[in-house]
């Protein structure tokens, strides 16, 4: 694959785009937890979100990209609802209280959720073997980290429902994920993440007014940090980050870009424990041992599989041009 990308140029577009989904957004849980040092987290997670979408449908605009039709702007909402919206804004909440490297362990459980909804429904798939280990291994991890591994994040002490906030939006993030496969969607990735940007953003407003967050906000207790930190998470976060990923899916194989899911937690718990002073229990590192290592496994199994559907689908290519050939070419 390196030799084929080199040869179209693509080698250092790659190479800076996976930097991209394994740093940047490694890095947005240390910015998450800098940002709501002083801003409350929905409304900073408001902020954010609706500033990168806003963004990215001007550059759309800009580009010319092609806007949605019918059902595809509630689609976009929806996607951008149960992605950015409940997902984003459930690693903020969850922030206050657990520190940024276990949040980002606990996000890392999404491919957990994804392989265990995709055995469901008309179109189920069941898990192999390796997928089910990964499985059995990831939930056993997730387990044993609401036991006593917890530690504080921002703003007070860990408990286990705190950590059942960011897990329940990794729920939704691959419930959502989902379900845009099946989805009508608008034609240019870069609206339809706009759209759900701002859509998500919109939603966490109002949720934020709700939990009584702007009578509470005072303008003058902002720090500069935390205003860095918020636009960074716009910028970075969110735009440099989202483009990076569709520019991947649209070039390299899937299953290497998932691979960002069990490189983001090492990413974050690193850097939580250098600039944050966030430290690990033994019961931690054992349940991020095993989260990580069951990520591995069902990135493998899908690879595997998507590999496996690739083959199927050339011998049966080929075989149906063979059959198609007159007898008299077959007999040379």
């Amino acid at each position: 694959m390196v030799d084929e990308l080199r040869e179209r140029g693509l080698l250092a577009k790659v190479l800076m785009a996976f930097a991209a989904i394994y740093f940047i957004w490694g890095s947005t849980f240390l910015a998450i937890r800098v940002a709501i040092d002083t801003i409350p987290p929905l409304l900073m997670c408001a902020v954010r979100l609706t500033s990168a979408g806003a963004i990215m449908l001007v550059w759309a605009r800009a580009r010319g990209e092609a806007w949605p039709k019918g059902l595809e702007w509630r689609n976009a909402a929806l996607v951008g609802l149960l992605l950015p919206g409940i997902g984003n804004s459930s690693v903020t909440l969850g922030e206050t209280h657990v520190a940024s490297g276990l949040v980002a362990l606990l996000v890392a459980s999404i491919p957990l959720w994804m392989a265990l909804l995709a055995a469901f429904g008309p179109a189920a798939v069941r898990p192999g073997p390796r997928a089910l280990a990964g499985l059995l291994l990831g939930f056993g991890g997730i387990a044993l980290l609401l036991g006593p591994g917890l530690s504080g994040g921002a703003h007070g002490a860990a408990t286990p429902l705190w950590a059942l906030i960011p897990i329940a939006g990794s729920f939704s993030w691959a419930w959502g994920s989902l379900w845009s496969r099946r989805a009508r969607m608008p034609r240019s990735p870069i609206v339809s993440t706009g759209l759900g940007l701002v859509a998500g953003g919109l939603v966490v407003t109002l949720a934020s007014a709700v939990a009584g967050e702007w009578a509470r906000f005072d303008v003058a207790r902002v720090t500069w940090p935390s205003v860095a930190a918020t636009a960074y998470l716009s910028v970075f976060g969110s735009v440099v980050g989202f483009s990076a990923y569709l520019y991947l899916l649209r070039t390299v194989s899937p299953a290497i870009v998932s691979t960002y899911a069990f490189v983001n937690p090492i990413v974050a718990m690193a850097l939580g424990a250098v600039f944050a002073h966030e430290t690990l229990s033994g019961h931690a590192l054992l349940a991020a041992a095993l989260v990580i290592a069951s990520v591995v496994l069902i990135t493998s199994a899908r690879a595997k599989s998507a590999a496996a559907a690739v083959r199927d689908q050339s011998t049966t290519s080929t075989r149906t041009v063979r059959d198609a050939e007159p007898a008299s070419s077959r007999a040379k």
